[in-house]
């Protein structure tokens, strides 16, 4: 697009190109800044690993913020135009997508800044295309900067994102936690607490959880989403929650944020067999805890050979 000529055109472009580009820095902090939700969220459609998840949600706030660098700078105008019509017209597509499958759940576009959901974020788009369009007509600074000015400007935000936010499987490696292991073996015991679950049965991917925590609440979606995408047993994931009572009880889905139903168990036992950690996760074998992680460490890949080796 050729620049305007009117002058105050000019102004009113440079001015919206600004603005969106302070827009493209403030969404990929907010998504930055939440980024164990955006992780979940692009996870949770079934079509990318939990690991690439995570390298996907950091590329895509590292892309933001570069192409919002570049509409407020307003240097190398015709690349940065370029790719950013392409991210929203992606970004759109995708929702387009989200739109057809039904969701209806926030977008996580701007992190947990605005809860906004797949039809609204279309509109949004539309209107920031328009404007993008518009603020093409910006004249373009006449400096052209040398590659060791640019350069650094690119490779800091992909640093600062992974400094900041290393993904989990970088840092968390499997690990077998301490936990109770007579306690636990006393409550799958015959008569024991949690005899009637039949833990002592096959195997099982056992998760102490507890409502209203936000990392037990994603733990739970991570594990959910593990369990549909590899098309596991979902009958082998058992959740168990405190509560003052003394005996155990099925907690239903309408009192809780899980997604799956929910065992209550006295809280003196949970916290006997977890040490109080929240949340964590035992694999089970014929009643032996073979492995342990917390929301940081679940492997997709493990749990899958665990569940079903053949796969």
């Amino acid at each position: 697009m050729k620049p305007y000529n009117n002058r105050t055109l000019r102004i009113a472009a440079l001015v919206v190109r600004m603005l969106l580009g302070i827009f493209f820095i403030v969404s990929a902090v907010a998504k930055l800044i939440d980024i164990d939700r955006f992780e979940v969220y692009i996870f949770s459609y079934n079509i990318l690993s939990l690991n690439t998840s995570f390298l996907v949600a950091r590329m895509v706030i590292i892309c933001e913020m570069l192409v919002g660098i570049g509409l407020v700078s307003n240097l190398f105008k015709r690349w940065v135009d370029t790719c950013a019509m392409l991210m929203l017209v992606g970004f759109t597509l995708f929702l387009g997508y989200a739109c057809l499958i039904g969701r209806e759940d926030s977008c996580q576009c701007m992190g947990a800044l605005v809860d906004i959901d797949p039809t609204r974020s279309i509109l949004k788009n539309a209107l920031l295309i328009l404007l993008l369009l518009f603020a093409m007509g910006a004249r373009p600074w006449q400096w052209r900067p040398r590659w060791f000015v640019w350069l650094p400007a690119v490779i800091a935000p992909v640093v600062t994102v992974f400094i900041l936010s290393a993904p989990d499987n970088w840092l968390f490696g499997p690990s077998d936690e301490i936990y109770n292991a007579d306690e636990f073996a006393t409550a799958i015991q015959p008569e024991g607490l949690l005899d009637t679950l039949n833990l002592d049965e096959g195997r099982h991917v056992l998760a102490f959880l507890t409502p209203g925590c936000p990392f037990c609440r994603m733990a739970d979606e991570k594990l959910t989403h593990i369990c549909r995408r590899n098309d596991l047993d979902s009958a082998a994931f058992v959740y168990l929650c405190p509560t003052a009572d003394s005996t155990l009880a099925p907690l239903t889905l309408d009192t809780t944020t899980f997604i799956r139903p929910c065992y209550l168990i006295p809280s003196l036992t949970y916290a006997l067999i977890t040490y109080g950690q929240r949340p964590i996760v035992f694999l089970t074998d014929q009643g032996h805890v073979v492995g342990t992680c917390h929301y940081r460490n679940i492997d997709e890949r493990r749990l899958v050979e665990f569940l079903d080796p053949k796969k």
